[in-house]
């Protein structure tokens, strides 16, 4: 019967105290939530990717060569030890004739099986003459299935031992895990450096006497997930052994060309002395006739003492002949791969403070929930202690009470966790890399952590204060506790300020410092709040920024125009009379050329390397200012200009050494003498002469930037088929349409904004809602009493609610404090490598932050008006004994 009758009391209670119940449900739910869903999307991303390369054979490394690969380069691949799989292919660089996109070729046939293809429409290339183009936006809105495309060499000319044919039908489009970026295709040897995209013809459509890649794959690489430890150190220990086999064999295949090179020359020798000795003897057996030298004989002599200095020349070529150069080049070479593992270890950086700093504030309020229930039950504790139940059955109802509360709230936030925030924040990562559907996985250890975490904040503190009052005996239970003494607060002592204030104002000032835990309670409650309301709002500062930074503040120019270097006089003529009209405010010819960063340790960036004709008046086009110092940076012979982010992720300084690392992987190093302000991309700026002396040659200017009279959107589209039409420009670029496409970009990421923003104030609200009425269950008698004193409902709402106002504000102000270095921690670990967010926060965002708190507290204060003006004075007053 008492266990029956101990039951049934709990589950009264659970359903007498719904509103409490819940809260600590709710407020165990969202702390989980966000704490295993924060957690769980890093890996998933890792999952995802893993699951995606393993699906299409990703190779674990490619190898590369200056004079190409042969046999026996194939033959000492697939020797070596660990090795499980070795395509030979072939790529090149061509440029498409109908738009002059630079585009890579790859070789494509049945039998492959490393750097599989996934088919978006259409099918992979069977036959002779046919092609697969990239799936990539750019290749999907100029072309379709059924379409020809004409390639030509770099120069524009007809194409010359690279291909069989230069038309090619298409019959598909297809995506490849070497390109993950959406834009990103990597740098190219052609155009302006920057491949446009990728397409893949059959094998024997190549017409070349050497392959140009072999991919490799390594047994003990197949089964570890990539980016893992295991797989990082697999791959460190193969490349070490590929590069020690390959300098050996660069040896070898120096010896085998030089050999096969003299026998060639040698064969050539022999045929030309036969050649000179039967004209030796025409010309003798002429002279020993006596017949005038015949001219024919003399031309022939002097061909043949030309075809000797040829074969001179020729040996002598051969023996400056140097060893071949081996690039082994693992996955991080591939466009977006190692910046797509950043920013997963970026989410999971941002996994070890934001969900804890969640999780804490609804820890600490469900702390202070379950100390008061207890509190509020002592006399119950001490009825039940009366009537012979044992402390662990009193313990029983407090314990199932926060275990069932702790038990749902984490089985609800396990569930909104794992499968919506990982969805929301990959989709939001989907404007950047082309992946399929996220994996999503269950994580027993976020789980269970979640789980401890949460049955400790209710449970285990339960359990202590029930264990602190069970150590009173039954009938002082029973009683209630002693009121505090009362003593004089500082205020008091401050004559002049206590005297001038009213009755109520005292009482309040009395009251707030009197409970010194509940003010700090709910001043921290409310500043916790606040500061994540504030960091959503700011983060959503700092990426809608970024497009008007970077193309108002930094790049001023209108127009970037990308020219060919092989058109003719006549279009080179009718480019400059386009680009010299009145529409044209200014001009700035500029070289660009793509390189990547070289730094051990760190993953490789690509780099915008840019030197300008002339840097008068350069402020017009380009902004190069220190964003903190604010002071302006001019190019000099010393050395390079580079922008901030990449001075950050390589950890640069004024007077550090920049190593980059062009097409064909050879370093060049520069001085740093100044860092700029930049939000989005890399770039490295230097003067003439500091290009000449790095590169032994003058910067070729085939890029201008331009500045327009007018850049209203119809005019530019008119400027820009002027331009094409032309037939000396290989692209036009708008500052607008960039801006714009940035823009659009962004806005995907204020739908994890808009999350944390939701998550932060749902959690705001149900904070002050606990701690507001925690504060009036504990002063139930009190007010009851002012009450019968004759206050009005109004006076009564008020009499608890000055307090909680006055701490609200309070905690709004040091929110604001917290808020501003959690949103300057949350951008440097949540930016991506390319793009640097803006770190200042608009007075809206404090505002709305502000707002929204005070709006919450504000709806808080009419439920608690309405449940005041339900007080039972009478059942409130009546005396315990």
């Amino acid at each position: 019967m008492k266990k029956r009758a101990l039951w049934k009391d709990i589950w009264r209670e659970i359903w007498h105290s719904k509103s409490r119940f819940l809260s600590i449900l709710a407020l165990i739910m969202l702390g989980v939530a966000f704490f295993v869903g924060i957690k769980a999307t890093g890996p998933d991303m890792i999952e995802t990717a893993d699951r995606y390369y393993k699906e299409n054979q990703l190779a674990d490394f490619s190898v590369q060569s200056t004079y190409g690969l042969d046999k026996s380069d194939q033959a000492l691949l697939e020797k070596t030890t660990g090795v499980k799989q070795v395509d030979m292919g072939y790529s090149a660089d061509l440029l498409l004739n109908q738009d002059r996109l630079a585009m890579r070729i790859y070789s494509y046939d049945n039998h492959k099986s490393l750097n599989q293809y996934e088919t978006v429409s259409g099918r992979l290339p069977k036959h002779s003459g046919e092609i697969a183009l990239d799936a990539a936006k750019k290749m999907n809105k100029r072309y379709k299935i059924g379409d020809t495309v004409t390639f030509v060499a770099s120069d524009g000319n007809k194409l010359k031992d690279t291909l069989k044919k230069d038309k090619y039908k298409v019959v598909g489009f297809v995506r490849s895990p070497m390109f993950i970026e959406k834009d990103s295709r990597g740098t190219s040897t052609i155009g302006n450096g920057s491949t446009d995209a990728f397409a893949i013809i059959p094998k024997r459509d190549f017409d070349l006497p050497l392959y140009t890649v072999a991919n490799l794959q390594f047994r003990d690489m197949a089964d570890k997930k990539a980016f893992s430890d295991g797989y990082t150190d697999a791959m460190k220990r193969n490349r070490t052994k590929l590069e020690k086999k390959l300098d050996k064999q660069a040896e070898k295949r120096l010896e085998t060309m030089q050999q096969e090179s003299y026998a060639k020359l040698d064969q050539a020798q022999e045929k030309l002395d036969g050649q000179k000795e039967k004209v030796a003897a025409s010309a003798s057996a002429a002279a020993q006739a006596g017949v005038a030298r015949n001219p024919e004989l003399a031309d022939a002599s002097v061909e043949l003492d030309a075809q000797q200095r040829k074969l001179l020349q020729e040996r002598a070529k051969i023996e400056a002949l140097k060893k071949p150069e081996y690039f082994v080049l693992d996955r991080s070479s591939n466009p977006g791969y190692a910046e797509y593992k950043e920013n997963a270890d970026r989410l999971t950086s941002l996994s070890t403070i934001f969900p804890v700093f969640f999780f804490l504030i609804a820890a600490l309020v469900c702390l202070t929930t379950m100390t008061r229930m207890v509190e509020e039950q002592r006399t119950q504790i001490g009825t039940f202690k009366a009537l012979g139940y044992s402390s662990r059955d009193i313990m029983k109802k407090f314990l199932v009470y926060g275990s069932l509360a702790s038990l749902v709230g984490t089985g609800i936030g396990l569930v909104v966790g794992f499968l919506f925030f990982p969805s929301i924040i990959f989709n939001a990562y989907g404007m950047m890399y082309d992946m399929p559907a996220v994996e999503l996985t269950f994580y027993p250890s976020y789980s269970m952590m979640a789980l401890l975490v949460a049955l400790f904040c209710t449970t285990a503190t339960a359990f202590a204060a029930c264990l602190a009052e069970l150590r009173s005996n039954a009938a002082t239970l029973m009683r209630p506790k002693a009121p505090k003494q009362g003593k004089r607060i500082l205020l008091e002592r401050i004559g002049f300020i206590w005297k001038h204030m009213n009755f109520s104002s005292k009482v309040t000032a009395r009251n707030i410092f009197r409970y010194k835990q509940r003010m700090l309670m709910t001043i921290v409650g409310v500043a916790g709040c606040t500061a994540l309301i504030l960091t959503g709002f700011g983060l959503r500062d700092s990426i809608s920024d970024i497009a008007t930074l970077q193309y108002g503040s930094v790049l001023k120019y209108d127009a970037i125009v990308t020219r060919d270097k092989t058109s003719s006089e006549k279009q080179k003529a009718a480019y400059n009379k386009l680009i010299t009209g009145d529409a044209i405010t200014g001009r700035m010819p500029t070289s660009m050329k793509t390189m990547d960063t070289f730094q051990a340790g760190t993953g490789s960036q690509a780099v915008q390397l840019t030197t300008f004709a002339t840097t008068q008046k350069l402020d017009a086009f380009i902004n190069l200012e220190n964003r903190e110092s604010h002071e302006k940076l001019k190019l000099n012979d010393q050395g390079v200009v580079v922008t901030e982010k990449l001075a950050k992720l390589l950890d640069l300084k004024k007077g550090s050494k920049l190593t980059l690392k062009d097409t064909d992987h050879k370093e060049y190093s520069f001085k740093v003498t100044g860092i700029a302000e930049n939000y989005a991309g890399h770039y490295v700026y230097l003067s003439k002469a500091s290009y000449e002396k790095a590169f032994d040659k003058a910067p070729s200017y085939d890029t201008d930037l331009l500045n327009l009279k007018n850049t209203s959107k119809a005019w530019e589209n008119r400027f820009a088929e002027k331009l094409m039409d032309q037939g000396g420009v290989l692209g036009v670029t708008f500052s607008n349409t960039i801006s714009d496409m940035l823009a659009d970009m962004l806005k995907s990421l204020n739908i994890v904004m808009i999350v944390l923003i939701v998550s932060a104030a749902i959690l705001a609200f149900i904070v002050l809602y606990n701690l507001t009425n925690i504060n009036v269950s504990e002063r139930i008698r009190e007010l009851s009493t002012i009450k019968v004193l004759g206050f009005y409902p109004k006076e009564v709402t008020m009499y608890v609610y000055r307090e909680n106002i006055i701490l609200t504000l309070l905690g709004i102000l040091v929110g604001f404090i917290f808020g501003f270095f959690l949103h300057q921690f949350v951008i440097q670990t949540a930016e991506v490598d390319n793009m640097m967010f803006s770190p200042t926060i608009t007075w809206p965002s404090y505002l709305y932050s502000a707002i929204l708190t005070l709006l919450f507290s504000t709806i808080v204060m009419i439920v608690m008006h309405y449940k005041l003006k339900k007080i039972d004075m009478i059942e409130a007053l009546k005396s315990v004994e």
